[in-house]
């Protein structure tokens, strides 16, 4: 079990850095990396313990990648990631009933044209959800301003949005991941919030990096 907060950091420029892993006292744990060259989308983290790798399930290059499978160092498959959408309104309720809920729902998420933000589902091999990663509802509702508008026309204004996420296992609040106002190094810092074992501290790493990686593109995309 490693000692956090864990922080994260890697060039803000590199078109694919390696991603720096240090502890609570500064101590570089581990590094993860997105592999270019396959026709998977990899991403590899190397630690004292061996290699873990997040695989895709599907072809990168005849399909969008939105399932990976979590490896162990022996090749054995811990969990499943699976990437979703989620607003700033979901979770509110909008009738008791649900065929209602639903309905107004939609409808409100139409007329208001909220942006949809990735979130990540973790699941066990065989398809049980046990928990996800997505941004926390503040987050969310900063997306819903188009201040594109602005950051890209000042240099380095998008390096000032920090959005929040919430890491949550077996309907449990156990992590908080956050990105720092940097320039140039892209830094996120995860701190632990409720206990979690040692089997659960190797499925949610690689979905926090797996998380980071593609949080990295979006916010330059959305931003720049």
């Amino acid at each position: 079990m490693f000692q956090y907060p864990l922080k994260f950091s890697f060039s803000a420029f590199a078109v694919s850095p390696t991603i720096q892993v240090t502890d609570a006292a500064g101590r570089p744990v581990f590094t993860a990396a997105k592999k270019l060259m396959s026709s998977k989308d990899e991403i590899s983290l190397n630690t004292s313990g061996g290699t873990f790798k997040v695989i895709s399930q599907e072809n990168r290059i005849t399909d969008i990648p939105s399932n990976w499978d979590i490896l162990t160092p022996d090749g054995q498959t811990l969990g499943v990631i699976d990437d979703d959408f989620t607003t700033a309104l979901d979770g509110v309720k909008f009738a008791d009933n649900p065929a209602l809920s639903d309905f107004l729902s939609m409808n409100a998420h139409r007329a208001l044209g909220l942006r949809a933000a990735p979130m990540y589902w973790i699941k066990d091999p065989s398809g049980v959800q046990l928990g996800f990663i997505a941004p926390d509802q503040k987050s969310l509702a900063i997306e819903q301003i188009p201040l594109y508008q602005f950051t890209r026309q000042l240099p380095f204004a998008s390096r000032l949005i920090t959005p929040f996420y919430v890491v949550q296992l077996g309907g449990k609040l156990v992590m908080k991941l956050k990105k720092e106002r940097t320039f140039l190094v892209d830094t996120y810092t995860l701190q632990a919030v409720e206990p979690f074992t040692d089997a659960d501290e190797k499925l949610l790493l690689p979905s926090v990096a797996l998380t980071i990686v593609y949080e990295r593109q979006r916010l330059k995309d959305l931003y720049e």
